[in-house]
């Protein structure tokens, strides 16, 4: 018999072995620093706006309350249905693990006791104990549900290879021995698929640069939209002396920096602002105040001439 067909093995042959504890607490750590970023991303940006929305009046303070209960609601249920493609979450893909059944290791369970074994997730604590207390290393969510997690890479590894020794041996049957260095050549150009470290830094890195894009974005969009700056540009370009230094100005920094705080009717500001003209540039020091649900008014107002 021919060496590739001795390692042709029939799928049923095939034994899972159980995720070690390692892998499977790691893929939670990934998980949850996912979805922790994911949560401060969603949470920070809406609150950029609405926060705009709120001080401009166009959304009532009654409204934010249910609407991030809704979001919270929908949060819990992503992370409950975080298992849903193919019993694998991000870290459980990541690092080759997945949901079965206890009774079927080949069958990825149905999305309900998918949903249901991560219900327990809740009480994480009380499911690592028990994680590493119980003699099987089962959580509390994974009894209840008849699942376990497994290797999968390793059964995806095997699946590849087989239909690759598969494949192997259709060409030697159809075209004959003489093509025997060819194949050899195939067969030792199978390599079992490896862990890619590189994309998902590159990702994770990808990842950062946005939400630090967004954040930045949104913190200029609610200084950029709120009266109290609209009120500190109007003053620079009406201010004399500054027409004086740099001609009519033109244009304005990409990113004011500084401080806004409002609450029942009062409000600070500190703005520090590039305006620049024909014929130079200035850094504008603004700070404004109201009181009373007045409105905005300037309580100093500073400038040095950059060139």
């Amino acid at each position: 018999m021919n060496d590739s067909n001795s390692n042709n093995k029939p799928l049923s042959q095939f034994s899972f072995k159980k995720a070690p504890i390692e892998k499977r607490l790691g893929a939670f750590l990934i998980d949850h620093l996912i979805f922790s970023f994911v949560l401060s991303f969603i949470f920070g940006f809406i609150f950029i706006f609405a926060f705009v929305d709120m001080i401009s009046g166009t959304i009532e303070e009654s409204v934010i309350a249910p609407f991030f209960a809704l979001l919270m609601i929908a949060i819990l249920l992503a992370y409950g249905f975080r298992d849903i493609s193919k019993g694998q979450s991000i870290g459980k893909r990541l690092l080759g693990i997945g949901v079965r059944n206890i009774s079927d290791n080949f069958a990825t369970p149905p999305v309900s006791k998918l949903f249901l074994r991560q219900i327990f997730s809740i009480m994480w604590p009380i499911e690592f104990l028990v994680l590493l207390l119980s003699g099987d290393n089962r959580k509390i969510g994974d009894r209840i549900a008849d699942t376990d997690v497994y290797n999968i890479r390793e059964y995806e590894d095997f699946i590849l290879y087989t239909q690759h020794m598969e494949y192997i041996n259709q060409l030697q049957i159809t075209e004959g021995s003489q093509n025997a260095t060819s194949y050899a050549q195939i067969t030792s150009s199978y390599k079992p698929r490896k862990f890619k470290t590189a994309t998902i830094i590159i990702s994770a890195i990808l990842v950062v640069v946005l939400f630090i894009s967004v954040l930045v974005f949104g913190i200029t969009s609610m200084f950029r939209n709120h009266p109290s700056y609209h009120l500190a540009i109007d003053s620079i370009r009406a201010n004399s002396e500054i027409v004086a230094l740099i001609g009519e100005v033109e244009s304005f920094g990409l990113i004011p920096s500084g401080s806004l705080s409002t609450s029942n009717g009062h409000g600070d500001a500190n703005f520090t602002i590039r305006a620049r003209g024909t014929d130079g540039e200035v850094r504008v020091f603004v700070q404004l105040q109201r009181r009373g649900g007045g409105d905005w008014e300037i309580t100093q107002f500073n400038f040095v001439q950059l060139r």
